[in-house]
């Protein structure tokens, strides 16, 4: 039996795949010289998300791989304006809308970890990448972000203290505690 661990691996593997295979402009960007990198930020963005979102993404990589497609290409794409994004689904404004209001609370409260600065990357990075999910991914994804909604939580502050555990800095918390006194010390010595 496949475990929603299996699944969440086999899905940033999918992933991997696809971002090393992207031809960027320039050559090989650093990031895809950082796989084992890659992977952590790639599953703690789907950690919090629902079983269903999790085996419907994996179902359109799958797909998407069988086709040809590369979704890491055409996330980059639209992110850079080379193609126009080509999802017309209205849920993903939505989504994208709400996960970047939950990364800027986040980033108010820990500025430190945080950069303030980021929401309007963050924002078109999400609604680039949405634009390569099925109907059925993005029904499973708005079906989280109804849910955290309504259970009032906040899928950004959750992904930053999977994170944090992930790096061994405790919490969010404790991480922007650590960051402002080792700038406050710099700033005494």
């Amino acid at each position: 039996m496949v475990t929603r661990m299996d699944l969440l691996a086999e899905v940033v593997e999918w992933e991997l795949g696809m971002f090393q295979r992207v031809h960027n402009r320039g050559g090989r960007a650093d990031c895809q010289e950082r796989p084992e990198a890659f992977r952590l930020m790639r599953e703690i963005t789907h950690a919090v998300l629902s079983d269903a979102f999790v085996e419907s993404y994996a179902q359109d990589l799958r797909r998407g791989e069988a086709e040809g497609r590369n979704f890491m290409t055409e996330k980059y794409a639209v992110m850079e304006g080379q193609i126009t994004p080509f999802n017309p689904d209205p849920r993903i404004s939505d989504i994208a809308r709400t996960e970047s209001a939950w990364r800027d609370a986040v980033a108010s409260d820990f500025p430190h970890v945080v950069a303030p600065d980021g929401g309007d990357a963050f924002r078109r990075y999400l609604f680039a990448e949405l634009q390569t999910y099925s109907s059925a991914t993005i029904a499973a994804y708005a079906d989280c972000v109804a849910a955290a909604r309504r259970e009032d939580r906040n899928l950004a502050m959750e992904r930053y203290e999977l994170l944090m555990r992930k790096l061994d800095f405790g919490s969010l918390a404790q991480r922007e505690a650590a960051i402002r006194e080792a700038g406050n010390a710099g700033a005494r010595g």
